[in-house]
């Protein structure tokens, strides 16, 4: 007796992180032997990347979501997951909400999705938006274009400008070794990618929070320095980096 493998559908909003976060978790997915379904209501593992900048976007996502609970009632084997921003921001508060959510995942977690979910599979309804440190991507994501790729260089966010909730969803700033950052531009290259877009909520900070000084006494990783160091990536023909403090 075969098995139908499940089908996934991941719906993003927001900025180019999510953006990239939801490639990592496709690519996750797909590891998993799950299949990638461009319609909602074929797909029995719903995943909203939300975003909480925009309040017309986090009200997309409860809309949404209200459609899928009702669709749960019906089909109780869908499984429906809220990650990101929104998720960040409202925890357990999503639940008392939507109580028919099976995962709500902050964007720290977005590397554990598997783990996650192997959870949820066991008949657990699981919030996992704890701090924690951010492990090296080690999944390939599953990748929307053919020419430009994203390439997360820092997480986080430390200034905690007035306005913005960004360091309150996304945490502390956590960089990324250059070496990591240059192995995957180098993938990238070989993949005959001829644009890559260096991400971070706060790119200026890149490097600060790496150990390490120089004999003049500044910090040894800079962003400065990172440009340098990853310029000459062969088959990479452009380097674009988003955003700036």
């Amino acid at each position: 007796m075969t098995t139908t493998p499940r089908r996934y559908h991941i719906t993003t909003f927001g900025c180019q992180m999510n953006k990239a976060d939801s490639e990592r978790m496709a690519g996750i997915l797909d590891n998993m032997g799950l299949i990638s379904s461009d319609d909602p209501n074929e797909a029995n593992i719903i995943l909203y990347n939300t975003c909480t900048i925009r309040d017309n976007a986090e009200q997309k996502v409860y809309s949404y979501l209200g459609r899928q609970a009702k669709r749960k009632h019906q089909q109780p084997d869908l499984t429906l997951i809220v990650a990101g921003c929104v998720a960040q921001q409202e925890g357990e508060a999503l639940l008392r909400r939507v109580p028919e959510l099976d995962l709500v995942m902050g964007p720290q977690h977005a590397n554990r999705l598997q783990d996650l979910l192997e959870q949820v599979f066991n008949g657990n309804q699981v919030v996992a938006t704890e701090p924690i440190h951010i492990v090296e991507d080690i999944t390939k994501p599953r990748r929307d274009s053919k020419v430009t790729a994203w390439v997360n260089i820092i997480y986080g966010c430390n200034e905690h400008c007035t306005y913005c909730v960004v360091p309150g969803v996304r945490g502390r700033e956590q960089s990324r070794y250059p070496e990591a950052i240059r192995a995957e531009m180098e993938e990238l290259g070989r993949q005959s990618y001829p644009e890559i877009t260096l991400l971070g909520q706060n790119i200026d900070a890149y490097g600060r929070d790496l150990p390490g000084v120089t004999a003049e006494g500044r910090n040894k990783h800079t962003f400065t320095d990172l440009l340098y160091y990853v310029h000459d990536v062969p088959g990479v023909e452009r380097i674009r980096f988003a955003t700036s403090h």
